[in-house]
């Protein structure tokens, strides 16, 4: 019989290793999977804890669901039924500006407005910031297709109080990165292109051409989790935490995995699904050009605070999801989400839970507080910026550490050469975060494209044998 090893039990191994039983089922392949996990969980960043009445998010809390692979796998899961859209009389999100939480401008698109009164009536940026911005038609396009960072693009077109006021808390918030060093063409490619078809973003947003529905932002009744239960139901069986994988090397056609308590695996294909530092360590001897460039690949860390209130203390929350935090302002967090005005059905009545965030990319120094003290951060930001009146009745700090990968300049060409070097290595493919977007969509994207390679592989190899 033949063997997959899935290396990583994060969202992306997870749906690596359903699809393969999928396949498997369908063409009566008999095939034989293990998922290999260090920790003693699955579900990687993928994590809700339920805890007296609460729902809490310790990762994500949200996903695309109208992104083709995520609909089709909550529809595989029996879990379309589950989904449960933004509260709407809340909806909408705030950012801080001089110290208060305005609106985030209506009309634009991220950080291009659809026109010129749109700008105008924006109300976060000084006259001199707004006739910077208003330029932007008469602004030349770049020569060259050439990617370019977040921070050059917006300062470019908009200039820098855009980039530093609503750029950068917008899209450096999504990603956790430095706007000075992440990729336009890895993140936002849609705008390069707008750049280069209309000469103008602001001209292409006026054209019925470039206007795309807005994305459905969505959850599950009872948090992200629920898919990582979904997809443990079904393939539990194959799953081995406290698995620390240390080596990999192939021989004779056969991948052999060594464990840190120094026990050993074999697989005819390997699915790796790990960091790219981790994927780096296990292709050094195989791979050095490979190994490499997936060290190449920076992350940043950041810690999720759960914070429960009393209802009547958290009664001044304006009627919005939450709000971003420019670097700019000085703050010591990137962010805040209002949870139980977000989704329905996330504490008991007269209690309201929100989650605050600290550290990224460009704070990385305030995760070398204790998890109290992280704690009591957030809490001070929120009684400043949102108008809590009382200590929290629970707080619940969650480190992630080395998780977010920064999607640098020159990122598609990066991955493109990692692909190219690691294709000719038979069985052998590599999935997760860190290559192709870092939403829960994007991940399960990247571990089902895995898991089809693989099976392509191994059939491959039962037809050579035949």
């Amino acid at each position: 019989m033949r063997r997959v090893a899935i290396l990583g039990g994060g969202i992306s191994g997870l749906a690596a290793a359903f699809r393969l039983r999928e396949l498997a089922r369908q063409h009566s392949t008999e095939l034989e999977l293990a998922v290999y996990e260090r920790s003693a969980g699955v579900g990687g960043c993928v994590r809700t804890l339920y805890e007296d009445g609460l729902v809490l998010e310790l990762g994500p809390d949200s996903l695309l669901v109208d992104k083709p692979r995520a609909a089709d796998l909550l529809r595989r899961l029996h879990l379309e039924d589950r989904i449960v859209d933004m509260r709407a009389e809340f909806k909408g999100a705030r950012i801080v500006h001089n110290g208060r939480l305005h609106r985030i401008p209506p009309d634009f698109r991220l950080f291009t407005p659809t026109s010129l009164p749109a700008l105008l009536a924006s109300g976060i940026f000084s006259p001199l910031g707004l006739a910077r911005a208003a330029m932007e038609p008469l602004i030349p396009k770049r020569k060259g297709i050439g990617d370019e960072s977040l921070a050059s693009f917006v300062t470019r077109r908009f200039g820098r109080e855009v980039l530093d006021r609503l750029a950068q808390p917008l899209i450096g918030g999504i990603y956790s990165g430095d706007p000075q060093r992440l990729s336009m063409r890895a993140t936002l490619p849609q705008f390069l292109d707008l750049e280069q078809r209309y000469g103008s973003l602001l001209r292409a947003m006026q054209s019925a051409n470039s206007r795309v529905a807005a994305p459905r932002l969505a959850s599950l009744q009872d948090g992200t989790g629920s898919i990582i239960e979904a997809l443990r139901a079904q393939i539990g069986e194959a799953i081995r935490t406290s698995a620390e994988v240390v080596q990999l090397r192939r021989e004779s056609e056969v991948w052999t995995i060594g464990f840190a308590d120094g026990t050993s695996a074999q697989a005819n294909a390997v699915i790796c699904a790990l960091p790219a530092y981790a994927a780096a360590a296990l292709l050094r001897e195989q791979e050095p050009r490979a190994a490499e460039l997936l060290d190449g690949i920076r992350y940043n860390s950041i810690a999720t605070v759960n914070l429960a209130y009393d209802a009547n203390a958290a009664a001044q929350l304006p009627r919005s999801t939450g709000f971003v935090v420019p670097f700019v302002e000085e703050r010591r967090i990137t962010a805040a989400t209002f949870t139980t005005q977000k989704y329905p059905h996330r504490s008991p009545e007269g209690v309201v839970l929100a989650r605050a965030f600290i550290g990224g990319a460009l704070q990385p120094q305030l995760l070398d507080y204790s998890d109290d003290e992280i704690a009591r951060i957030a809490h001070e930001e929120l009684t400043l910026l949102a108008g809590i009146t009382a200590k929290p009745k629970r707080a619940l700090v969650t480190r992630w550490d080395r998780l977010l990968p920064e999607y640098g300049v020159g990122h598609v060409e990066r991955v493109r050469e990692i692909e190219r070097r690691t294709f000719g290595i038979g069985g052998l493919t590599l999935a997760g975060s860190a290559y192709r977007g870092v939403g829960i969509p994007d991940c399960v994207q990247t571990g089902e494209a895995g898991a089809e390679s693989a099976f392509g592989y191994i059939r491959a190899q039962e037809r050579e044998g035949s």
